[in-house]
């Protein structure tokens, strides 16, 4: 992907903003130290839509506008990639959505702009929404402008010259009248831009949520009074993969499942599927103990019968399953994905031989395996997922 900045027709000259962030120069640390007060007002509306930018806009773009019968249809990461609004189940209803939150983004236009034009949809199309419309109207519009905004600047920052330059980035509280708690408790943190921290915890971190990141400098480190950077935050919940102040939904950073979408292999979309490949994650860390495990599908009437089990029987994914093979190249999205797609399109493969049992199958062009052990357990046989396989196509 080309992550250099486009100059648009009818744009005389890039904002400042973005100018300030695609230079690696000791004056970038500077304009950004002079301009953090200007980034904070994010937590207004009207500031939100005054710095509109090429990366930022690009990143709408992409997004590809996707009917949904809720927001679990779409989460996490997946965001960067769809355009939704909740509930929206027309394709031509979101379209519509989608062209006027990037008309905001690129004309600079305010909420009250969007809700006339959110109204007029709503007319055109009979849509009947919940929540109240005030609510309603600044959660889809904030969300993404910001979400928008974010994306940018991430790509922004890791520009080669830039990283160089400015290794670390600092996290900034919004300095909301009702702040949350872990997000005021952030402020001032500053890691390595590498730090995994960022890899879910990258604001916005939930609907509202205003807080921000800047660069910095070694030498901006030092004047800090800080020998190295800070020690990351620990975000981990005991019983959930929900990480600690991010809110469902928000556990990923917007530039980078925008710069990394395009890479090879299945991907996680809806909140079951993101929650398997938490669990596969945490479960490599060592979070989730032996005998720990998720569903990942269920048995259809036409596979059951050739497995001898119960339609609608849970295929499970342990834990030990996932570090018994932590030297593959089996991705958590793949964990999430292609079980179920295999379990719904793949067919029961028996080896004569050791009489092994595995559910095999095509999915997103790529032929995959999974072994599969029956475990007695209560009144009900489990099938649980021994391990799973790329393979190579006959």
């Amino acid at each position: 992907m080309n992550r250099s900045s486009q100059t648009r027709e009818g744009t005389s000259a890039r904002p400042m903003i973005a100018k300030m962030f695609k230079s690696a120069s000791a004056a970038f640390e500077s304009a950004s130290k002079s301009m953090v007060m200007g980034v904070a007002l994010m937590a207004s509306t009207l500031s939100a839509v005054s710095l509109p930018f090429d990366e930022a806009i690009d990143f709408l773009k992409q997004k590809v506008a996707t009917t949904t019968s809720g927001y679990r249809d779409v989460w996490n990461g997946a965001h960067s990639k769809m355009f939704m609004v909740a509930g929206a189940n027309k394709q031509a209803l979101v379209d519509d959505f989608k062209s006027e939150i990037l008309k905001a983004l690129e004309k600079g236009t305010t909420l009250e702009d969007f809700r006339a034009g959110f109204d007029d949809i709503v007319k055109r199309h009979g849509w009947s929404y919940n929540g109240d419309r005030g609510w309603r109207t600044r959660t889809i519009f904030e969300t993404n402008l910001r979400t928008a905004y974010a994306a940018g600047r991430y790509a922004q920052m890791t520009e080669p010259d830039t990283l160089a330059t400015f290794p670390y980035w600092q996290y900034h509280h919004s300095g909301a009248v009702h702040p949350r708690l872990q997000h005021k408790a952030w402020d001032g943190t500053t890691l390595r831009a590498d730090d995994p921290f960022w890899s879910v915890a990258y604001p916005p971190n939930g609907y509202g949520c205003g807080c921000f990141v800047t660069p910095v400098s070694r030498g901006g480190l030092r004047r800090m009074g800080k020998a190295e950077p800070d020690r990351a935050p620990d975000l981990d919940q005991l019983g959930t993969d929900q990480p600690l102040g991010v809110d469902p939904s928000f556990a990923y950073n917007p530039g980078k499942s925008w710069l990394d979408q395009t890479a090879p292999g299945p991907k996680a979309i809806t909140a079951s599927e993101a929650n398997i490949a938490a669990f596969v994650q945490s479960s490599l860390r060592g979070k989730w103990p032996d005998g720990s495990w998720t569903p990942v599908g269920v048995t259809t009437s036409k596979n059951a019968t050739s497995l001898d089990l119960a339609a609608g029987t849970e295929l499970r994914l342990p834990a030990s399953t996932i570090r018994d093979n932590a030297d593959t190249d089996v991705s958590p999205d793949a964990y999430a994905v292609v079980p179920k797609q295999l379990l719904k399109k793949g067919r029961v493969k028996r080896d004569e031989k050791t009489g092994a049992v595995s559910l095999v199958g095509d999915v997103d062009g790529e032929r995959w395996a999974a072994d599969l052990d029956f475990v007695e357990g209560g009144k009900r046989r489990q099938l649980h997922i021994k391990s799973l396989r790329r393979e190579r196509k006959p």
